[in-house]
């Protein structure tokens, strides 16, 4: 006796069902064979451009991971920060390596709860033109500088909204000729990051970090909602709070600034 149209629609469904539990039972990483991921282009010692690539402490980290989950795996470089943002947003890439969740990144990536690594925020201003701050309100009325779509934490951020004056440019390197020509009064970047940049650009001795941070930040890793990699969230949180506890992380970020350093200063305007 041949099944009937209902019978075989039934079978289908049946097969169709058995499949998707089966795909359900996969380890996350089965269904996820390899990870595009990029990172703000200028944002040493954590990461930063070399052609088409990324490197960096981030990259020296998430590839040590994902190999130990035998995920095949590519750092690649995609323009400027924004157009990193945008890429995952749309899921033209799989994971942003070291970035500060925000909500408005959370409506399109997924975050670890882990952090990758400790990431302090600190007011950059000429050693011979220092400022008081002991509060965001007192950058008010001053002009200063940040990397386009660079966030510092949700109490600072609210305050530049609505208070600060605050210029975007594409690029730290920018930003800190422009403060040492006098066209801005201060810059807002990470302290590693903007420690790094002023050795290489040979400006250490004339800008300087203050004292008091923004704020004791951290920086997460984030996989694109629209990416099928995001599976591997739980095991990339896993890892990551693994490198922070044994110190790897703070040790790959140590070799990473070293090996910025080496490049030495460079007077070229970015």
């Amino acid at each position: 006796m041949h099944p009937g149209p209902t019978m075989k629609r039934s079978m289908v469904r049946a097969l169709v069902a058995a499949a998707t539990l089966a795909l359900a039972a996969l380890p996350a990483h089965a269904r996820c064979t390899r990870v595009v991921f990029s990172a703000n282009p200028d944002y040493p010692p954590y990461h930063w451009a070399e052609g088409e690539r990324i490197v960096g402490a981030s990259v020296a980290l998430t590839g040590r991971i994902l190999d130990e989950l035998g995920v095949a795996w590519e750092a690649r470089s995609v323009g400027p920060w924004p157009r990193v943002l945008k890429s995952a947003e749309h899921g033209k890439i799989d994971l942003i390596v070291s970035l500060k969740p925000t909500p408005e990144r959370e409506a399109y990536l997924v975050f670890t709860r882990s952090p990758a690594f400790a990431n302090p925020m600190a007011v950059f201003v000429p050693a011979a033109r220092p400022i008081r701050f002991d509060d965001p309100q007192d950058l008010v009325g001053r002009r200063g500088g940040r990397t386009a779509g660079d966030r510092f934490g949700d109490v600072f951020d609210r305050i530049a909204e609505q208070r600060l004056t605050l210029e975007d440019a594409d690029s730290l390197g920018v930003n800190f000729h422009k403060l040492d020509a006098g066209r801005i009064d201060y810059v807002v970047t990470g302290l590693y990051t903007g420690r790094a940049q002023l050795v290489q650009l040979g400006l250490s001795n004339r800008i300087v970090p203050l004292s008091r941070p923004v704020n004791e930040g951290f920086i997460h890793h984030g996989f694109s909602r629209r990416s099928p990699c995001a599976a591997l969230l739980e095991s990339m949180d896993t890892r990551l709070a693994a490198a922070l506890e044994s110190g790897l992380a703070n040790r790959l970020l140590e070799e990473a600034l070293q090996d910025w350093q080496r490049r030495g200063p460079s007077g070229r305007r970015p």
